[in-house]
């Protein structure tokens, strides 16, 4: 006999068939209870199952296997994939709890974590994670959640983040400088693209980035601006909490000086070798580049016959941190520049995330 063949004797008994059936249903139907315990009860269960169908009259011989023998690789499988779906169920339990939305809804955001751990070495529980931290954060809506997720799981997998920081930090900084969700990609391309250019990582563009977003938002920069001058700081050696603080006093005193106009606006203006009204327009329009122009003057005061540090000395700008924090900057105007347009390039185009992530994969694959 080959050893696939199964040979069956049946006998019937029909006073016991019904009873013998009857047995192995109920066997039958405690087999899923008894698999969430583990694999050798499961293999108990399935030979309860077969003990019930020989009562009945009918014998089995497998090739010379016994029933529990036949089964008990199933049962681990079984098992396995049972233990899945219950980790998966209680780790989806934490975004009900942070996210507002209905039963279709929520069958929606299961079948998208199901979708991106197919394509991510994250687990179903992982993604769950960070869905719920989205969700906390004020994330609202099925697609900006799943676009949400996946862009933190990304970042995760791409740079020195963890998934559930770089969502942490994401939501943050984007509610302080309102953009919408349907650009968290460009976002994290943006970041990305200056994390792979700049003497700096990801996870200290974002700490540095946090600091600057009330003022940066509050003068008009975009998001990539703030990205960008982030990273030139923190890739100078300026420390987040100190040189985050003194940079946006700089923003909110450029700000204040084009509203008031005066001595400071004229100082200002003359470190940027442009007008008043020059100076304060071009802060208006894209306070990135005004900024730049100051900091690109101070590093070339030497044609005003004075230092950098005696130009902001008659500013009144002698606040160490604020000082030491321009001065920096200055020596690196070139670099901020180059930052600048790279990130709001890396934003418009939105494609350095999905490259990297893409890279990564096939290189793990190879």
């Amino acid at each position: 006999m080959s050893s696939s063949e199964i040979r069956v004797t049946v006998s019937c008994d029909t006073s016991q068939l019904t009873a013998g059936l009857n047995s192995a249903t109920q066997s039958i139907s405690g087999l899923n209870r008894t698999t969430a315990t583990n694999a050798n009860s499961m293999s108990a269960a399935w030979t309860s199952v077969g003990k019930s169908v020989t009562g009945a009259g009918v014998s089995m011989t497998m090739a010379g296997n016994s029933i529990q023998q036949v089964f008990k690789p199933m049962a681990g499988i079984l098992t396995e994939s049972i233990s899945k779906s219950i980790d998966f169920n209680d780790a989806f339990a934490g975004v009900r709890k942070t996210v507002n939305a209905t039963e279709p809804e929520f069958k929606k955001l299961q079948q998208g974590i199901r979708d991106m751990a197919k394509e991510m070495p994250e687990t179903t529980e992982q993604i769950s994670g960070v869905m719920e931290i989205a969700g906390q954060l004020g994330i609202e809506g099925t697609d900006n959640l799943l676009a949400f997720t996946k862009t933190a799981v990304m970042l995760g997998d791409t740079t020195n983040m963890s998934s559930e920081e770089a969502s942490t930090a994401l939501a943050r900084f984007m509610n302080i400088t309102g953009t919408s969700t349907d650009k968290v990609s460009n976002l994290g391309s943006a970041l990305v693209e200056l994390g792979n250019n700049t003497a700096t990582t990801e996870s200290e563009i974002m700490t540095m980035s946090l600091r600057l977003a009330a003022a940066g938002s509050q003068v008009g920069m975009t998001d990539a601006d703030i990205l960008s001058f982030a990273a030139t700081l923190s890739s100078l050696g300026v420390n987040a909490e100190a040189g985050g603080t003194a940079f946006s006093k700089l923003m909110i005193n450029m700000q204040l000086a084009t509203e008031k106009g005066g001595e400071s606006l004229d100082n200002f203006a003359q470190v940027a070798n442009m007008s008043a009204d020059e100076f304060s327009r071009a802060f208006k329009e894209d306070a990135a580049s005004a900024i730049l122009a100051f900091v690109s003057g101070l590093n070339d005061t030497e044609r005003n016959g004075k230092t950098a540090i005696a130009v902001l000395d008659d500013m009144g700008i002698k606040e160490v941190r604020l000082r030491d924090s321009i001065l920096k900057l200055c020596n690196g105007n070139k670099e901020a520049a180059k930052n600048q347009e790279m990130a709001n390039k890396a934003f418009e185009k939105n494609l350095a995330l999905q490259t990297e992530a893409r890279d990564m994969k096939l290189h793990v694959v190879k």
